[in-house]
């Protein structure tokens, strides 16, 4: 119930004069308010969200409204890649693994390496996890994984799946050949027999990296175009990276049957191959037959090509773990069967070596993959290091550490997440 006075307890009204101001007061608000939304430089967008200018985040720092497989700081570049350090990756939002990386740059300096570089790629995803190098004098650049530089060995990797493709050979199929494996003469390209011919198969060539039976391959069966058109598909002529356009693998055009032989067996000075080119032709052979593009910023979708088809993967993926149990690297990779860690693995390669300038040396050359057997996770590596008269350490060695770290701790990183797993599981 309210409480009802007299009117005449309340002290009389007095009436005030109104001012021109008061009488302006509310179209005056009302044309501030108007002028406001139209010349502020940004506002709302009718959603209830802000419009595509800069943002602000709450610590006042710059908003991330990078997009997806962009740096976070606008387009990379390559002087961007010449030293990479934790905070390049997450500047960039690079895919790069830092243990990883840390870890070569460690063997590096622990070996005094005089020249090279190395790319790891992760095989289901194609995310390069370490791009490391290293130039003259020991100071590292390195971009040094994007260069060409004399591919060797490594090119029979391309002439395999073309003799496999093209000429239906498989990978028991004999050869013959006279004289030194690892010679090239005009005189070892003939089928002639005498008493000191030998036969191997094709992926014993393959394995012990076997020149005249690859040149042979090259100037006997298969011919120049088969030979430029598998390499095509196997990535040449392209820049890897989608980020920077950088200098592609290069091929070459013979001019004669014995030019043709060169280029099948890779033993010529013309055919450039960049250690992340090869890294990225391995993945072809984990992946069914199609070859991933290497991916140098986070969150960009996988995107594949078919460079062989899965048959010939399969094969070349037999061909390539021989090399490593009884070709030309199964020694750095002897005892791997009893490794607490290799054993898990399934390991394959190519290796390849020649001599070359700018600077001097020998290119030594490792292409290969390891997949651990349970989980299927895989890696792919390209690594080249340039050797002068004294080294300590050459790319299979190299590679055979950086595999054995990987898996290591992501061996760890799996137990750990086990142990977190079952802690957390209630019974009853």
């Amino acid at each position: 119930m309210h409480r009802l006075y007299p009117v005449d307890e309340y002290p009389p009204l007095k009436r005030r004069r109104k001012r021109p101001f008061v009488r302006l007061r509310y179209p005056l608000f009302l044309a501030l308010v108007i002028a406001a939304w139209f010349f502020l430089p940004e506002h709302s967008d009718g959603t209830g969200g802000t419009s595509q200018g800069d943002v602000s985040a709450v610590d006042g720092s710059s908003a991330d409204t990078h997009m997806p497989g962009q740096s976070a700081r606008g387009p990379i570049t390559r002087e961007d890649l010449v030293c990479i350090d934790q905070d390049t990756i997450t500047r960039h939002n690079l895919t790069i693994d830092w243990d990883l990386q840390q870890f070569i740059a460690g063997k590096a300096s622990q070996y005094k390496l005089y020249y090279g570089a190395m790319v790891v790629m992760d095989a289901g995803s194609g995310d390069i996890l370490a791009l490391y190098g290293q130039g003259l004098g020991g100071g590292q650049d390195c971009s040094l994984g994007l260069d060409p530089d004399l591919g060797a060995s490594i090119f029979k990797l391309v002439t395999a799946v073309a003799a496999l493709e093209q000429a239906g050979f498989t990978a028991e199929s004999l050869f013959s050949y006279n004289g030194s494996a690892y010679t090239l003469y005009k005189r070892q390209l003939t089928d002639r027999r005498n008493r000191w011919t030998e036969d191997i198969s094709l992926a014993d060539a393959f394995a012990r990296s076997n020149n005249v039976v690859f040149g042979k391959l090259g100037c006997m069966h298969l011919g120049q175009q088969p030979l430029v058109l598998t390499a095509e598909k196997m990535g040449f002529g392209k820049s890897p990276l989608r980020e920077i356009a950088i200098t592609p693998s290069e091929n070459y055009l013979p001019q004669d049957e014995y030019g043709v032989a060169e280029l099948a067996c890779g033993f010529n000075r013309h055919t450039r191959i960049s250690p992340l080119h090869a890294a990225q032709m391995v993945t072809a052979v984990l992946n069914d037959g199609f070859m991933l593009a290497p991916k140098l910023v986070r969150d960009q979708g996988v995107e594949k090509t078919r460079a062989m088809q899965g048959e010939t993967a399969r094969v070349l993926h037999d061909m390539m773990e021989r090399t490593v149990k009884r070709g030309t690297v199964s020694k750095t990779f002897r005892g791997s069967s009893s490794d607490r860690v290799l054993k898990h693995l399934v390991i394959g390669g190519k290796s390849g070596s020649i001599n070359g300038s700018d600077p001097e040396g020998r290119r030594n050359w490792f292409a290969g993959y390891a997949r651990h057997k349970e989980t299927g996770e895989g890696i792919t590596i390209g690594c080249l290091l340039i050797l002068n008269d004294r080294f300590w350490i050459e790319a299979d060695t190299l590679s055979r550490l950086v595999i054995r770290r990987y898996f290591s701790r992501r061996n760890a990183e799996n137990r750990t997440a086990q142990a977190g797993g079952m802690s957390g599981r209630s019974f009853d």
